[in-house]
């Protein structure tokens, strides 16, 4: 007799390896029409990444996942962190935290959605660099079908400043 938990184990494991494999074979990654290379960022960071500075209602309610992602040190644009979360299947939520002094900002949305299109492309999501300030926004902005594509960004001045939008909207 095999036990219930190797059985709902290996049940979960067979459902996610396949889910997989089913969105790679029909979607194919984005070719960015700016590159991160572009955007170089030259400082880096040494030491102890200050401790984030929860400003916002937003930022208070996920201060644990903001902590944690802030003290792994900084991911995007020689001395920030992008410290992300989840907000359900196919969805992710964000802030940016400076490792030097940690004050926090807030993206100018809430959620981004990455959506399974069927037979269409495969959503990326939130991408970044150490080295660079180009932030890459792949998906649907607060989950809103109609605001689906590709958002550019660039980190200036302490703040996320749009660059060319890409719109890919799902088709009903």
């Amino acid at each position: 007799m095999i036990p219930l938990f190797l059985m709902l184990t290996s049940a979960a494991s067979f459902c996610l390896a396949n889910a997989g494999s089913s969105q790679a074979a029909g979607a194919e990654k984005p070719t960015w029409a700016l590159k991160f290379a572009d955007y170089a960022e030259e400082r880096g960071f040494i030491g102890k990444p200050a401790a984030p500075q929860p400003a916002s209602k937003r930022q208070k309610m996920f201060r644990s996942a903001i902590r944690q992602a802030a003290a792994k040190g900084p991911n995007f644009a020689g001395h920030f962190t992008v410290a992300e979360w989840g907000c359900g299947a196919g969805c992710a939520s964000f802030v940016i935290v400076d490792a030097i002094n940690g004050k926090t900002f807030d993206p100018p949305f809430k959620t981004v959605a990455m959506p399974l299109v069927e037979g269409g492309r495969l959503y990326q999501g939130v991408v970044y660099h150490l080295n660079s300030r180009l932030l890459i926004v792949d998906g649907c902005p607060d989950e809103d079908d109609a605001k689906c594509g590709t958002y550019y960004y660039e980190w200036k001045d302490g703040q996320l400043q749009l660059l060319p939008f890409d719109p890919q909207p799902i088709p009903k």
